[in-house]
C-alpha cells in the first residue's frame, strides 16, 4: 500500500469500489469493516481481514478531493479508441481497484457506447454498469455527495467529453 499509515477505527477504505468504515481492530492483527453505504442486500454485511493481506486483497484508502477533482476532468476529456473493446481488458484494470484507472475503462466505454459504427454488447453494457457502480461510491465519498448526484457528475464529464469531440471535427 502507498500510504503505510497504520488503520485505526472510523477510517474509510476502498474495495473493488465500495466504499466500507473500519468498526473494529482486533489486536492490530485483523480489521472489521462494514459498507459505508447500505443498501437492503448489505445491511448486514460485515468483513474482516488480516492486515498484512490488505495489500495482497489490493484494499486501499479513498483518493482525495483533488485526485477527484483530477479524475472528473480526466473524464471530461477525449477518449481514444484505437481497436474494438474486448471485455478481457476492462476486467483486468477493475481488478486493480485503482480509481484513475477504473475512470479510464469507464471513458473508453462511454466512447465505444456513443459510437454508432460499433454494437454495444450485453457483456460491454455489463461491464460499462460495474465500472460505473465502482467509480460513484468512492466519488460520493470524496465529494460529499449522494449516489444519485456522484452518478450525475460521472455522466456530465462523459458527456462533456464526447461533446468536446464533437466539437472538434465539426
Amino acid at each position: 500500500m502507498k500510504n503505510k499509515k497504520q488503520f485505526k477505527v472510523g477510517d474509510k477504505i476502498i474495495d473493488f469500489g465500495q466504499v466500507y468504515k473500519i468498526f473494529k481492530i482486533k489486536k492490530e492483527k485483523v480489521i472489521f469493516f462494514r459498507p459505508y453505504f447500505k443498501t437492503r442486500q448489505n445491511r448486514t454485511l460485515v468483513c474482516s481481514i488480516p492486515i498484512n493481506n490488505i495489500e495482497k486483497a489490493k484494499i486501499r484508502r479513498p483518493i482525495s478531493k483533488k485526485e477527484l477533482r483530477q479524475l472528473l476532468k480526466e473524464l471530461s476529456k477525449k477518449a481514444s479508441i484505437k481497436n474494438p473493446i474486448n471485455t478481457t481488458w476492462p476486467r483486468e484494470i477493475l481488478r486493480l481497484n485503482e480509481a484513475h484507472k477504473t475512470a479510464q475503462v469507464l471513458k473508453t466505454l462511454w466512447a465505444d457506447r456513443k459510437d454508432k459504427s460499433t454494437s454495444f454488447t450485453k457483456s460491454r453494457k455489463d461491464i460499462f454498469k460495474l465500472t460505473m457502480k465502482r467509480l460513484v461510491e468512492e466519488v460520493a465519498f470524496v465529494g460529499s455527495v449522494p449516489l444519485g448526484k456522484a452518478r450525475k457528475q460521472i455522466k456530465a464529464a462523459l458527456e462533456k467529453g464526447v461533446k468536446n469531440d464533437e466539437d472538434k471535427k465539426t
